[in-house]
Parts: C-alpha cells; sequence; structure tokens
C-alpha cells in the first residue's frame, strides 16, 4: 500500500451524554465511502483520538473496519506521547483488522531526533501492516527535522507521511525530500488540498472531507485529469469551510457542521468546549456560501 487520493480522519460521533454513538459512526463510514473517498483514517485529530479511552479506541477501530469490509482501507491512528503505548495501540490496530496505522511523534516531552527515528521503527517492527507518520507539529509541539524523516522513510513497512501544516514551504522541502515509489506525502491542511496536489502531493487526509467528500474527491480527480481550472474553482468553493473549521476548540466547528448538514456527528468531548450562538452563526454561514447548505 502506497497511500493516494483523498483520506478522511473520520470523526468520532457521539452522544448528547457523552458515549460513542457507533450507529453514527457505520452511517458517516457508508456515506463517506460511498461519495468515493480512497481511504478512512480513524482516530485522527479530527477525532477525538487522545480524549478516548483504550476500549474506545479500539470499539471505533473494530466498527470502522467492519463497516469498511473491505472497500476502502483503513488506517487507524495509534498515537501516543510514550513509544510502548504506541506500539500496543499498533499491535491492537493490527489485530482489530486495521490495513495500516498513523501515528504522530511523541508528545508532551522534547524527543531527540534519535528518540523520533526509534519510535516510529519500533512501531514499524511491532506490526506487519504499513505505517503512516502523521507529523503535525502545531499539535505535538514536535517538528520531526528533515534529516530524521528520511531515515525514518526508508524504514521497511513506512509507506508515507500525513503532513498537517500552513507553512508551504515545509510540505514542499518535505515532498521534494521524501516522496518516492515507496512512500507518499500527504498534505493535512484542509485549506491547501490544491496547492499540495497541484505540487505534486499524493492527495491529502483532511477532515474537509467529513462533510465535503465529494468536492475533495473532484479536487483531487480533476486535477490528476489535467483540469486545474476546474479543480481550483471547486477548492475556492470549499475553502470558507475550511477556515470556518478553526473557529472554537477543534473539531467542535467541523462536528457542528456535519451536525447541520444531517449527519449523526454529536458534540465534543470535555475539555472541548462547544460553539457559542455567534460561533455557530459563522459556520452556518459558510455552509450557506460554499453550496453545502440551502437557506
Amino acid at each position: 500500500m502506497r497511500p493516494s487520493g483523498i483520506y478522511v480522519p473520520i470523526i468520532t460521533p457521539l452522544t448528547n451524554e457523552g458515549a460513542l454513538d457507533l450507529e453514527g459512526l457505520r452511517m458517516l463510514v457508508d456515506k463517506l465511502i460511498e461519495s468515493g473517498v480512497n481511504g478512512l483514517v480513524p482516530l485522527g485529530t479530527s477525532g477525538e483520538f487522545a480524549l478516548l479511552n483504550q476500549d474506545e479506541r479500539a470499539e471505533v477501530i473494530q466498527t470502522v473496519v467492519h463497516q469498511a469490509n473491505g472497500r476502502v482501507p483503513v488506517i487507524a491512528g495509534v498515537s501516543d506521547a510514550g513509544t510502548r503505548n504506541a506500539v500496543e495501540n499498533a499491535v491492537k490496530a493490527e489485530r482489530l483488522g486495521a490495513d495500516g496505522v498513523l501515528a504522530t511523534p511523541p508528545y508532551y516531552y522534547h524527543v531527540s531526533p534519535e528518540g523520533l527515528f526509534e519510535h516510529f521503527k519500533l512501531i514499524a517492527d511491532s506490526v506487519s501492516i504499513p505505517v503512516m507518520v502523521y507529523n503535525i507539529p502545531s499539535y505535538t509541539h514536535t517538528e520531526i527535522p528533515i534529516h530524521t524523516l528520511k531515515r525514518i522513510a526508508q524504514l521497511d513497512r513506512l509507506v508515507g507521511m500525513k503532513y498537517t501544516t500552513t507553512d508551504f514551504q515545509s510540505f514542499l522541502e518535505a515532498l521534494y525530500e521524501l516522496k518516492s515509489d515507496k512512500f507518499s506525502v500527504m498534505i493535512g491542511s484542509d485549506s491547501m488540498i490544491f496547492q499540495a496536489i497541484q505540487a505534486g502531493g499524493d492527495g491529502a487526509v483532511t477532515g474537509l472531507a467529513n462533510i465535503a467528500p465529494k468536492e475533495c474527491v473532484q479536487i483531487y480527480s480533476h486535477l490528476q485529469a489535467g483540469n486545474t481550472d476546474t479543480a481550483l474553482r471547486i477548492q475556492k468553493e470549499i475553502f470558507p469551510l475550511a477556515q470556518a473549521m478553526g473557529i472554537g476548540d477543534f473539531p467542535a466547528a467541523l462536528k457542528e457542521m456535519a451536525n447541520m448538514l444531517g449527519l449523526r456527528a454529536g458534540p465534543v468531548r470535555r475539555p472541548l468546549q462547544p460553539l457559542n450562538q455567534e460561533q455557530r452563526q459563522i459556520v452556518r454561514n459558510a455552509l450557506l456560501s460554499s453550496g453545502l447548505l440551502k437557506s
């Protein structure tokens, strides 16, 4: 597996009481697959993985794997602050049927480049399925040095990286240094899907695709076909949604927009706060301006 196209870091639907809404999750899996996405990524940032306990994480992976039923690859998030826990998460994800795993670098503690390399090596050595790097410095507060990423990319079972950054120059450096026949580089920034793919990126792992899956798929497909103007037009149409996703405590705005579109997303989990009335109106206006929501 060398991931490419549009992968969705799927939101984790919750009930109003804060419990997992597994039926809502199954419905979302079906909707996304029917919309043409290329893969699903449960337990990413959009999925509030850090706020779920181990039993809940296992339930989410198992539900997504069973509902996807082989129609698209499922790459499960296994991130943790410590390597030992991340390894255990990866082993469990493989046992639950995930097609691959995705992990951030360790967070909270400052880790040396050698420690970062070892983290991914031990994860890769613990499983027999593909592994992706999830590089998201704004959340982990760790920027993996490019020379360390080059070492990581050479490891067996390492097949790609999701790079969530608004620094396009940093993305381009990673793209040009790391992309190969073995290793893909995908953007994680929802506002830069068009730019990243046009520059040679392999696709996007984008939370925006939870609410605009067809549009995200169309951007990728049109760029692959050389229809640059059409792809750019679609990117411009959904750009207000990408901007609105940053309102409040992420992914509160994303889940609010999903709820407005009739999806069973539910609330965010504490300590994340729901949107206030003014914020809800802003995201509603974004949905209206994009054409996804009819007035």
